[in-house]
């Protein structure tokens, strides 16, 4: 995920007005707001009319694109609704990635656990093998 293009957005809808932001729209959404600034533009991203050019520049899948840059039926989002939307999406994301962090971390260790027991008993097992060879020599 690129954090630091999330934490851009959040700049440049920080200075949209309110009736100037359709999130239905993608020539007045976040992400049309997004390809006219200069860091943006700089980074490559000057054009934007699809979930899956969004999630391709912010490393996301096309679902959490969606989820991000739609909007919500019935009802206009203001741009700090969007960037509150954006801040919960990252501590999820960033959650969900601590959480895959402690489980492998976890699956490691029951791992390195196997691995010992059985290097132990590979160890058992040449004493045995060598402890037989010298009897029968």
């Amino acid at each position: 995920m690129n954090v630091q293009a999330f934490e851009e957005l959040k700049r440049v809808l920080s200075g949209v007005p309110e009736r100037q932001l359709d999130m239905t729209n993608w020539n007045s959404c976040a992400c049309a707001h997004a390809i006219r600034d200069g860091w943006f533009r700089s980074q490559g991203f000057t054009d934007c009319n699809d979930f899956g050019r969004a999630a391709a520049f912010f490393q996301i899948s096309r679902g959490e694109a969606e989820a991000v840059f739609s909007g919500r039926r019935g009802r206009d989002l203001t741009p700090a609704e969007v960037i509150e939307g954006i801040d919960r999406f990252l501590v999820m994301s960033t959650t969900r990635h601590e959480d895959e962090e402690a489980q492998n971390a976890r699956r490691q260790a029951v791992i390195d656990g196997l691995l010992a027991k059985a290097n132990k008993a590979a160890q058992a097992a040449r004493r045995v093998a060598t402890a037989l060879v010298a009897v029968f020599f």
